[in-house]
């Protein structure tokens, strides 16, 4: 159902990327589930798969570099559920950001035919910058959580229509992003099948590639042709949250 990624072009960027933030599995309802798209992976050809995409331009930005590929294994979720994601650093439970802090962005699209870069199929679900009292970012509570929760965030399903779906996860790091394509884009693409069927049809309106811009503010971070980057007026990428998301949250914040 997906387009494979050749291994050509996927040597060719793990060439200049290093191994940084990425996804270890799915919890639901606080139960592990595993991964449910190979959101992680060490290929035979030892490609790290976890480094930045930097060219919101190419068409890894939806699901990363073996993020489009198609798996057997479906996650099952009902409208309600908590849905969180477990982000690491190089190993399990080590989800240290150093100077790689930014956003946190959560998208869903219907799991269509024609892939994950057809345009206008992704609705934001959440998204978190910056906390001015706490002055943290959204990955900077990954690390301060205790440790069942720490690296997770999490998105409540919302009420749509029985079928497979995809939920992008995203962090966005801006520690080079004063340069064009300076900033780092980390999605990870999740399968999940929904069982209950909803009343609520995902809007879209969001496309990978397409709605992130190169030069565009929150990405060219400071704004291009300034030198201050106050992060309380941070503009968080990729439009709204969708008014039918249930929302989300990062465990550790505020705690």
């Amino acid at each position: 159902m997906m387009k494979a990624v050749s291994i050509l072009t996927a040597l060719t960027l793990a060439a200049v990327t290093s191994a940084h933030i990425s996804i270890y599995g799915v919890w639901i309802n606080g139960e592990f589930q595993g991964d449910g798209r190979h959101v992680y992976e060490r290929t035979k050809f030892n490609i790290e798969t976890n480094g930045p995409v930097r060219n919101p331009d190419w068409s890894y930005i939806a699901c990363h570099t073996l993020g489009n590929r198609e798996q057997h294994k479906w996650l099952e979720v009902k409208a309600g559920d908590t849905f969180a994601p477990e982000w690491f650093w190089s190993k399990r439970g080590d989800m240290y950001s150093g100077n790689h802090v930014g956003p946190l962005l959560v998208y869903m699209a219907p799991a269509v035919s024609t892939g994950v870069n057809t345009p206008n199929i992704w609705t934001k679900l959440y998204h978190y910058g910056y906390n001015a009292t706490d002055q943290f970012w959204a990955d900077d509570y990954f690390k301060k959580d205790a440790t069942p929760t720490r690296g997770h965030h999490f998105v409540t399903i919302p009420d749509v229509p029985a079928g497979d779906y995809l939920i992008r996860s995203e962090i966005i790091t801006l520690q080079e992003a004063w340069a064009l394509n300076g900033a780092q884009h980390y999605p990870s693409c999740v399968q999940v099948r929904v069982t209950t069927d909803g009343k609520k049809t995902l809007p879209g309106g969001v496309s990978f590639p397409g709605t992130y811009l190169p030069n565009q503010p929150g990405l060219r971070w400071p704004p291009y042709g300034t030198e201050i980057a106050d992060p309380t007026n941070y503009p968080l990428p990729g439009g709204d949250v969708w008014e039918g998301s249930p929302g989300g949250g990062i465990y550790g914040l505020n705690a």
